[in-house]
């Protein structure tokens, strides 16, 4: 998996607006419910909230590598989770606070081969100074004459800090995430192939506090391939926790696809090492996956959650693994499995995330429904015992500009 820095940020059309971009001033209609209340859309034609759209629809950037909010500006808030969008749809990221206003909308890469490889998301402090920051994957790009990109954009100013492409040939889309593997208070940023005919890697990259620029670390790409000996081809998805309560997180990666499993890297010298679980959404499952990492409970371990993407049933299930059962045993822990959207009516996969809106140092469950015809986003509240206790939010994304299904970080 050898790069060209330089040649790969070609492929990164850097071009700055003639004027600055204006700042988002609407805000999102955010209603809280209780649990069972949660009214997931029921059919073709939802409803949308009185929300307080510019006309001709919400400005966005549209410049890769500009910043996203004006010079000398912040966020009114530290982000509490982004989502993207959906393949086929352009590359837009949404930026929330914690009770669910929308800070920011923009446009994360833009070359003529991004008229529709929807986005993928992630947050994670890269820089260390207390603010989560974006962190963008480009869909697929098949016309692309460069590798599919990354990109991290500064979750206090706004400001672009770094993004390239990870290989020469890979354009099947990159899946993001973020983790301190090695606690020094600046997360990594992992990237996963998306399913393409290059075999499916995982790569962490980390920021140089001098430099501000984003490189590899000094370990290779690694695949499924290196631990089972047979390469998968489907793509995976990352997200980084601390599932062994060591204070450093964890690498946590779902290979999608026939071969479809769960690995846990621990990269501390003593730590539990790799392991892997296959089949953890069922032997007869094949299909891709959604993945969180959180804490729920006040143990000090992080629980993974995983979730179905393909539309399968009303009502998709979202498994819970206990962090701490991962040291009790090398065999894969039995979920406790809960149903977020109760009230949906049409088959739907979900996209999900943990992320703590509440400021008591446990993780939300946040929920993004696939379908587009589902335009709720909903965050619960999961007790120790994995009883569903509190929906938080429901809202909407813009009216009228992108269908909902895209990832939710």
């Amino acid at each position: 998996m050898m790069y060209d820095r330089y040649v790969a940020r070609m492929g990164t059309r850097v071009t700055r607006p003639t004027s600055p971009p204006r700042r988002l001033t609407w805000r999102l209609l955010v209603a809280l419910i209780t649990a069972g209340a949660l009214a997931a859309c029921a059919d073709d034609s939802p409803v949308q909230p009185p929300a307080k759209v510019p006309k001709g629809g919400v400005k966005a950037l549209t410049f890769v590598g500009a910043s996203i909010l004006p010079a000398g500006q912040q966020f009114a808030d530290k982000v509490a989770f982004v989502t993207g969008s959906a393949w086929g749809k352009a590359p837009y990221v949404q930026v929330y606070d914690k009770v669910g206003k929308q800070m920011a909308r923009f446009q994360a890469f833009n070359d003529s081969w991004d008229t529709g490889p929807g986005a993928e998301v992630a947050i994670g402090d890269v820089d260390g100074d207390g603010w989560p920051d974006i962190i963008v994957g480009e869909g697929p790009t098949a016309n692309s004459p460069y590798g599919s990109r990354f990109g991290v954009w500064n979750g206090r100013t706004g400001a672009f800090i770094d993004g390239w492409a990870t290989s020469w040939n890979h354009r099947g889309g990159l899946r993001v995430g973020a983790g301190d593997l090695d606690g020094n208070g600046r997360a990594e940023v992992f990237t996963c192939y998306g399913p393409s005919s290059q075999a499916t890697v995982v790569d962490v990259m980390t920021l140089n506090p001098t430099t501000h620029l984003i490189g590899r670390t000094s370990a290779l790409s690694i695949g499924l391939g290196f631990f089972t000996g047979t390469h998968t081809y489907d793509g995976c998805r990352v997200a980084g926790g601390d599932v062994t309560g060591d204070k450093r997180d964890e690498m946590v990666v779902m290979f999608d696809g026939p071969n479809n499993t769960l690995w846990i890297h621990d990269p501390a010298i003593g730590g539990y090492g790799n392991r892997l679980y296959p089949k953890p959404l069922g032997t007869s499952y094949t299909g891709y996956a959604s993945l969180a990492v959180g804490h729920m409970n006040s143990d000090g371990k992080a629980e993974v959650f995983l979730g179905r993407l393909a539309a399968m049933d009303t009502k998709p299930p979202v498994r819970i693994f206990d962090g701490a059962a991962f040291l009790e045993t090398t065999a894969l822990p039995v979920p406790k499995i809960v149903y977020p959207l109760e009230n949906n009516t049409m088959n739907t996969g979900v996209h999900i995330a943990a992320h703590d809106l509440t400021g008591d140092k446990l993780a939300e469950l946040i929920v993004k429904p696939t379908t587009a015809y589902n335009y709720s986003t909903v965050a619960a509240r999961i007790s120790w015992g994995f009883t569903y206790v509190l929906l938080l939010f429901h809202y909407y994304e813009p009216p009228g500009n992108i269908t909902s299904g895209g990832p939710v970080g």
